[in-house]
């Protein structure tokens, strides 16, 4: 990331009531990822993972779509690897899920440095899960007296939810799910600049997650179709990486 460019920093995001991080986020959605503080960065991504009122969470939504893309167009040999710097210097437990996800997913485009920073941040992440976060609830002027909520709790518990049977594992009834993973796998070892290293499992995973055309597609689903790979002498697992034989 450019030190010459001013970041926009915004404190107090993770302790803020819904209202205030509207508010305090609605000029910095609109700006490039690059300009904005990492720290700021991290929790905008955890954020967006919470419920949230509905305009808020769509404007998350998007903006961390649209932050992931300014990531992977990033230059590779420079401003990608001192972004990717600068986040490893916050707390692993501050790093959200979503985030995580963006930045394991850079490594089947970007080149061997950056690769090396992103398995060794995967690694320190392994060992550390994101924090809970718990957003305040806005105080109210008149509290609402609690007569008034009993009819209605009264009239929910007349109407209870209905569960519906799960559905069937859509690799069950869709073949083409089990081909593409295993199409994409293989073409992804033997690609010239995997086919003696290999790639960490993490990585691995959330780049044919990333390619894959069906955006349901979990990492179970995808290592019961690599160990299928393996019993036919296709791709080998060594270690915590997969590589191709």
């Amino acid at each position: 990331m450019s030190t010459n460019i001013p970041r926009i920093q915004i404190d107090g995001l993770r302790t803020s009531d819904h209202a205030t991080i509207a508010a305090k986020i609605s000029d910095v959605l609109r700006q490039h990822l690059d300009s904005v503080d990492p720290a700021a960065v991290v929790d905008l991504f955890a954020i967006s993972e919470l419920k949230v009122p509905t305009s808020l969470a769509a404007d998350l939504r998007a903006w961390s779509i649209t932050a992931t893309q300014q990531l992977r167009d990033m230059p590779d040999n420079g401003t990608r690897a001192a972004w990717i710097n600068d986040i490893s210097s916050l707390p692993a437990e501050k790093i959200p899920a979503r985030l995580r996800e963006a930045v394991l997913g850079l490594a089947p485009v970007s080149g061997g440095a950056v690769v090396e920073q992103i398995e060794a941040l995967a690694a320190r992440w392994d060992e550390t899960a994101p924090e809970a976060i718990v957003l305040p609830k806005k105080t109210r002027a008149t509290a609402v007296p609690k007569a008034e909520k009993a009819p209605k709790a009264v009239k929910e518990a007349k109407a209870p939810r209905v569960v519906k049977p799960p559905r069937t594992p859509k690799q069950d009834v869709d073949p083409r799910r089990a081909e593409w993973v295993r199409e994409d796998a293989v073409t992804r070892l033997n690609a010239s600049e995997y086919a003696e290293r290999g790639l960490k499992e993490s990585i691995f995973l959330s780049g044919i997650r990333k390619r894959c055309p069906y955006t349901d597609m979990t990492d179970e689903e995808i290592k019961v179709h690599l160990r299928k790979l393996e019993r036919e002498g296709k791709v080998k697992h060594t270690g915590e990486r997969w590589l191709a034989r």
